[in-house]
């Protein structure tokens, strides 16, 4: 985990008694910086907000950006257009609310963000959901980075039982028991791995392939509100702005072919997209202190 800690902590939403914070790093003496908001992975059934990867924190410094990692609520206790809004929110939050807000924190705050200037990016359901800002988001972002991402939740990946990745507990459905409620109070972070069983939901939800069942998508759903949410189907109707992916080709947890679909959708359509396929790599590719990747930031501060 990365010592490099956020700058500030506040909430961009509020339901009830269950807030959606984000978390802001800030780079020093730069003003009008663009955003890079980030989410995270976990299938939208666990996860949290400071996995943000090294690299995206130490680029703050060297890019010059502000990068935001911001937590949404989770399914299947919320379905996956209600993720959406909480996405859309927050975009929305950043757009029109976080400058005056950071003002008001510190004066040093004041003029140091230019919100017109957003790139999107996730890792792996955090790329799903980058994909659908890059869709569905009016105006869409400059730029987006889906990571090894979830693209379609009824893709033969996940309608087919997957076996548990190397290293990772497969838990029973009676175990998952209580995160599989769906009339149990909404959340929006999981907590760490092992030690929060519900951190074992993402590979249940592997080897049982339920995931757009857990995602409120599956059975009885019509075929229309299922063709929103299958990324590669979407594209034709409503483009993407220029897209950094990266995958690997050896990934357990989400197949490769997520990725590739979307990739070959975009380059038919002359779209701009660079993918990184990364042969031999597993899932989490970039989460190591000393990964670095200049290709991808360059890409990104390109657009912004």
């Amino acid at each position: 985990m990365s010592t490099i800690k956020p700058d500030l902590t506040i909430t961009y939403k509020s339901l009830g008694s269950l807030d959606l914070p984000m978390d802001i790093y800030l780079p020093k003496d730069v003003k009008n910086a663009p955003v890079l908001l980030w989410f995270h992975g976990g299938g939208l059934l666990q996860g949290r907000r400071d996995l943000i990867s090294p690299h995206m924190r130490r680029n703050v410094q060297t890019r010059g950006y502000i990068a935001i990692s911001a937590d949404y609520r989770l399914a299947p206790q919320v379905p996956v257009n209600e993720i959406f809004e909480d996405v859309k929110d927050c975009i929305h939050f950043i757009r029109n609310d976080l400058a005056s807000v950071l003002s008001k924190e510190k004066t040093e705050f004041e003029g140091i963000i230019d919100s017109t200037r957003l790139a999107v990016s996730g890792s792996s359901a955090g790329g799903y959901l980058t994909l659908l800002a890059g869709l569905y988001i009016d105006p869409k972002p400059q730029v987006i980075v889906p990571i090894y991402p979830i693209t379609d939740p009824l893709g033969t990946f996940f309608t087919n039982p997957q076996p548990a990745p190397k290293g990772r507990y497969a838990a029973s459905r009676d175990e998952m028991a209580a995160h599989l409620d769906r009339s149990a109070p909404a959340i929006a972070s999981s907590g760490k791995v092992p030690e929060d069983p519900r951190s074992h939901m993402y590979v249940y939800m592997l080897r049982t392939a339920s995931l757009a069942e857990l995602w409120g998508i599956g059975g009885d759903v019509s075929a229309t509100e299922q063709e929103r949410w299958r990324i590669p189907r979407q594209i034709y109707e409503h483009g993407l702005p220029p897209a950094y992916i990266l995958h690997g080709d050896k990934d357990t947890a989400v197949g490769v072919e997520q990725a590739d679909e979307v990739a070959g959708v975009m380059v038919g359509l002359g779209l701009n997209v660079k993918y990184e396929r990364v042969h031999g790599a597993d899932h989490f590719l970039d989460n190591g202190e000393g990964y670095e990747n200049e290709a991808l930031y360059d890409f990104v501060m390109r657009y912004l």
